[in-house]
């Protein structure tokens, strides 16, 4: 990749760009234009090149550039196709019909809201986001796929993840059940702790999670993953999963919307590392690591025709990595 001073370009547009020409760019003596401001017959042109120079001069801009950059090898080795398109199609889709489900024909107005509130203008605006994290999902997933067994093994030492099941005794009130659910909640009890059933077919019978027609199971929890399981069940449903090791079963859980049982089924590493070999766009792996992308970018030869590019690159790398290492304790 070779990046020039239009790199500009790239760091002061809310789309950036693949590359350092475009036939729309507007030009004034041999200068880009990033945008003009008019006031009656005069107009004063703001150009890419200062814009560069005071992002070159601004040390706290440094993570724009790097993302800046990072964004255009994304393009040019992803570059956006028709399968990622269908898939951010596939998500609008789910969307609107969640939405239309939870708040019937007027759901549009629900829609709009949370977009607005989350920062875009419109659902086409968010489709294009959807687009670019699918794009920026295939450059991680390229680097897993071929570094698969270093990925995997320093997400098990790290994340310690879990095949875990899970039953649910639904109550109208945690705090004051009826006594239906009181008696449903003893029965499931007494299931757990002096029978032979197994806690998939309990799990099976008597759970009123969604998980019920597989048994319970939650398939891989790691430790984090602590807003997915805490914003469906619980924190309390989380921690408790932490602390159990492999063929345990937890306690009675008071969490959201009812009483739960949770089993470590297996931390088997050869049955995870099969699993999770078929890697794809939900991959915990993907997700695991904060600092990733600056594995997988360091991982490139990149070329660079500007030395002031290349140093602020390398600096919020290395300013990473050595983060990695310290978070790790081999620093």
């Amino acid at each position: 990749m070779k990046l020039k001073k239009c790199a500009a370009l790239l760091l002061v547009s809310s789309c950036l760009l693949t590359g350092c020409t475009t036939s729309s760019a507007k030009k004034v003596d041999s200068k880009y234009v990033v945008a003009s401001l008019e006031k009656g017959n005069k107009t004063k042109n703001i150009f890419a090149d200062n814009l560069y120079k005071d992002i070159i001069d601004n040390s706290s801009n440094n993570s724009t550039v790097f993302n800046a950059v990072l964004q255009n090898l994304v393009d040019q080795k992803f570059p956006v196709n028709d399968d990622m398109k269908e898939d951010a199609a596939t998500i609008i889709k789910q969307i609107k019909s969640a939405y239309k489900s939870n708040y019937g024909d007027n759901y549009k107005d629900s829609l709009n809201q949370a977009l607005t509130s989350a920062g875009y203008k419109n659902l086409s605006e968010y489709r294009q986001k959807m687009i670019k994290q699918i794009q920026y999902a295939n450059f991680l997933l390229d680097y897993i796929d071929d570094h698969f067994d270093d990925v995997f093994n320093d997400y098990y030492q790290q994340c310690a993840p879990k095949y875990v099941s899970l039953i649910k005794i639904s109550v109208s009130d945690t705090s004051s059940p009826t006594d239906d659910e009181t008696s449903k909640l003893n029965e499931v009890k007494e299931l757990i702790s002096n029978t032979d059933k197994s806690f998939g077919d309990i799990a099976q019978d008597y759970s009123n999670d969604s998980t019920s027609s597989k048994k319970g199971s939650l398939g891989i929890v790691d430790s984090k993953d602590t807003s997915g399981i805490a914003n469906s069940y619980g924190k309390d449903v989380f921690n408790a999963i932490e602390a159990l090791s492999e063929g345990q079963v937890s306690d009675v859980i008071t969490g959201d919307n009812g009483y739960y049982f949770v089993k470590v089924t297996s931390t088997d590493k050869k049955t995870l590392k099969k699993e999770l070999k078929k890697t794809d766009i939900d991959s915990p792996l993907l997700a695991y690591d904060d600092y990733l992308q600056y594995v997988v970018y360091n991982s490139y030869k990149i070329n660079y025709k500007d030395k002031d590019i290349k140093k602020i690159v390398q600096e919020v790398v290395n300013k990473a990595l050595e983060e990695r290492k310290t978070e790790r304790g081999e620093a």
